[in-house]
């Protein structure tokens, strides 16, 4: 029996990994040409690259993470198609780029406490000073034996 996208009146089926890719995916890709492909390391076992993206790529990826910081899947392929990536691609970018927000974010958090906690520590010393300086500040008993009184 013939495949079923070789029947009349059938479009071919696109399947990731499975047939080549389309003719336009491939004008549209912007990466480099070794994007995410396999190759063969010295024991001849698959090795898969990293992706590389192009500054394009990055900008909108970047631009969109201001917007928000997690796509829902029709925004991912929509997006994964007009950059010319794979959904996977982009999914996987947002997760990297969001861990990196995290850590910074915390970092940011964790110097800003510090911040507040010496500001803190420095009020509550200059509180600590001025209660001593009420108790110069009192007026003096004359019939107290201090020795503030016999001085004078």
């Amino acid at each position: 029996p013939k495949p079923l996208a070789e029947l009349p009146g059938r479009t071919p089926i696109f399947w990731p990994g499975v047939m080549q890719s389309p003719p336009w995916r491939d004008a549209r890709l912007a990466c480099t040409p070794h994007q995410g492909s396999i190759l063969l390391d010295k024991d001849g076992k698959r090795k898969h690259t990293r992706p590389t993206f192009s500054g394009q790529q990055i900008f909108a990826l970047e631009k969109t993470f201001e917007q928000t910081k997690y796509l829902a899947g029709p925004e991912r392929a929509r997006l994964a198609y007009s950059l010319g990536m794979t959904e996977s691609q982009v999914k996987v970018w947002f997760q990297n780029r969001r861990t990196k927000w995290r850590k910074k974010h915390a970092a940011e958090m964790a110097t800003a406490k510090k911040k507040q906690d010496s500001e803190t520590e420095r009020l509550k010393g200059a509180s600590e000073n001025e209660e001593e300086d009420d108790d110069y500040n009192k007026p003096l008993d004359p019939n107290s034996d201090d020795e503030k009184i016999t001085q004078l």
